[in-house]
Formats: structure tokens, C-alpha cells, sequence
């Protein structure tokens, strides 16, 4: 309850104009996603999956997701969630099939994140589980499902070998996937089904197998990372800067920081955002300032939720990752003008 209230103080806060400078950036909200939306709201099906037919299918999985953004801004999961169930029963073609698996992983995810609803996002977790199997059988070389399988893995419990059985057959479609490749590296988190090493060894691994300006090159950092989030313990900042300064790992962020600081910055693309506010934490934490210093540079005033998360310090920075960036930014200063003076 403090925490809650803590945040409402800092947003009211913030609309009188007390912000951090660097601004959170917003999850993507293509237009179309709301007009989906209010369509699916309004039982307008027909418009719903027309509209879905015409974009491109690499943007589907996506734009669904918005769609449920914007869901949620207007309604409870549970509510939304049986307007997805009533367009699957009405026509159970691939677009209602697809956006009530992804509704389902949703709603499972704030289910156990209250803490208090665990059966019912195991029952989500399983319908989603059984309509991907269906999915697939009707698509079998799409990525984005055989992605999602990794998410049911996970989520129930299922054997290590399940994963990487899964995971084989997401290569054989798409060896460069990202969003598969960043659900097996959670799946590989000692606290679900693998370990620190597991998840060490399939980072290099792949990230050994791309060329070397590949974004998945960046697969070690985000393990490096995650030893923040599943191995260090909350608050332990001391513990995690040790880690980070370690000869090697230092030797292996800046290395494929140098290898792909020219691609991201060119991109522009959420991905390249996300991927250069990873590599700006790890180099900060491994004490390359300077570097650090480029990668907030092409960051330009923005960050995103993860990485920063893992480095709040207060309720403040908690409530608004941009005050953990701020904050960063203005111990770089001071380091620098103590190593010029």
C-alpha cells in the first residue's frame, strides 16, 4: 500500500511538472490498434478479422498486443478476455484463434502478478497451451506462435527438455528470431527451468553463430543482466557492480558494445531502442563510463521500463525509471569532472 501511494504522490507530482529529463518511452501504439479495439468491443467481428488481413503478417503480432494495450485502458482483463472467448466461438479462424492466445498469455501474466488468482492463470496458461497446439497445426511455420509455445513452457512448468525441444523447432523456421531467442534466455533464468550456466551457454552460443553486427549478438549482455534480476538480490547494488567489473565481463560488453554500437544507432527501430538501453546499463555497471556516455547519447533524452528497473534506489525511480537515467547521467558527470581536475 505505501508503495501505491508512493506512486500516486510522484505521478501527481510529475503533472505539476516535477519529471526526470529523460522521458520513459511509451509502449507503440499503431492507430489501428484502438480502431481493433473498439471494433472488438463493439462485436463488429467481420471488421475486426478483415481489418487484421490487411496488414502485413510480420506486424500481427504486434499490433495484437496493442490492441490488448488498449484493452486494458478501457476495460478489466477478465472482461476483455470473454470478448475474445465470444469471438472465438462465433468463427474460430486463425485471427480470433491468435488474438485469444495472446489475450490468454495476457491475462495469465496479471493473474499471477496479483498474487492472489494463481489457478486461474494456470487455466489461461493451458487453454492458451491447447488453441496454440490447434494454431500450429493450421500454421506450422509461424514464428510468433511457435514463440508463444515457449511462453506456455514456461509458465507451466513443463521439462527442460520440452524447452529445447521447442526451441529446435522455432530455429528450423527462424534461426534469427528475436522474441524467441529473448523468451528461451527467461525460460533459461535459474529461476525457471534452467541455470545460470544453461543460460550463459546458449547467450554465447548463439550469439557466436550470427554476424557480428546481428542484434542477437547482444544475447550475453541480457544474461549478464538477468544475474541483476535472478541471482544478485533486490537493492544489492554493490553486488551487482561486482559482477559487472569482473576482467572478463567487462571484456565481453565492451567488445560487443564496439561491434554494434553503428548498426543500432542507424536503425532506429523499438528494438535497436530497447537493445542500446541494455547496453547503456551494462556499461555503466562494468565502470565504462565513456561508453556508457555513447550509448545514452544514442539514446537521446529516452529510455525504456528494463533495464533501469533493476538499478531504482527509491520509490521515486521506482515509480519513473527516466529518474534512475537522470541520476546515472549526473554520477558520469561528477566522475568525469573528479578525473580532469
Amino acid at each position: 500500500m505505501i508503495g501505491l501511494a508512493a506512486g500516486r504522490c510522484f505521478a501527481f507530482a510529475e503533472r505539476l511538472g516535477y519529471r526526470p529529463a529523460t522521458r520513459l518511452i511509451p509502449s507503440f501504439m499503431p492507430p489501428v490498434a484502438l480502431r481493433l479495439a473498439n471494433m472488438l468491443r463493439a462485436g463488429e467481428y467481420d471488421r475486426v478479422r478483415y481489418t487484421l488481413s490487411r496488414l502485413h503478417p510480420e506486424s500481427l503480432f504486434v499490433v495484437l498486443e496493442a490492441m490488448l494495450d488498449g484493452l486494458d485502458g478501457m476495460e478489466s482483463s477478465d472482461r476483455w478476455l470473454e470478448r475474445l472467448w465470444q469471438w472465438y466461438r462465433t468463427n474460430r479462424e486463425v485471427y480470433a484463434m491468435t488474438a485469444l492466445i495472446q489475450g490468454l498469455l495476457r491475462h495469465a501474466r496479471l493473474c499471477q502478478s496479483s498474487g492472489r488468482r494463481q489457478a486461474e492463470s494456470l487455466d489461461a496458461l493451458e487453454e492458451a497451451e491447447r488453441l496454440l497446439d490447434k494454431a500450429i497445426e493450421r500454421q506450422p511455420d509461424n514464428a510468433d506462435l511457435l514463440s508463444l509455445r515457449l511462453v506456455t513452457a514456461r509458465g507451466l512448468a513443463m521439462p527442460l527438455s520440452e524447452h529445447w525441444k521447442r526451441f529446435r523447432a522455432l530455429l528450423l523456421v527462424a534461426p534469427e528470431h528475436y522474441r524467441g531467442h529473448r523468451e528461451m534466455l527467461e525460460n533459461l533464468k535459474p529461476g525457471a527451468a534452467g541455470s545460470h550456466d544453461a543460460m550463459f551457454r546458449l547467450a554465447r552460443a548463439r550469439a557466436a553463430s550470427l554476424p557480428i553486427t546481428h542484434p542477437l549478438r547482444t544475447l550475453p549482455v541480457l544474461a549478464h543482466l538477468a544475474v541483476c534480476e535472478t541471482v544478485i538480490p533486490a537493492g544489492a547494488h554493490d553486488d551487482s557492480a561486482s559482477w559487472f567489473r569482473q576482467p572478463a565481463v567487462v571484456e565481453e560488453i565492451v567488445g560487443i558494445w564496439q561491434s554494434l554500437r553503428d548498426t543500432l544507432a542507424e536503425q532506429g527501430t523499438a528494438q535497436a531502442d530497447e537493445l542500446l538501453n541494455h547496453l547503456a546499463a551494462a556499461l555503466y555497471l562494468c565502470g565504462c563510463f565513456e561508453l556508457a556516455t555513447e550509448a545514452l547519447a544514442h539514446i537521446d533524452g529516452r529510455c525504456s521500463a528494463a533495464p533501469w528497473r533493476l538499478l531504482c534506489r527509491s520509490a521515486k525511480e521506482r515509480h519513473n525509471p527516466g529518474w534512475v537515467v537522470d541520476r546515472i547521467k549526473a554520477e558520469i558527470a561528477a566522475n568525469s569532472s573528479v578525473v580532469t581536475q
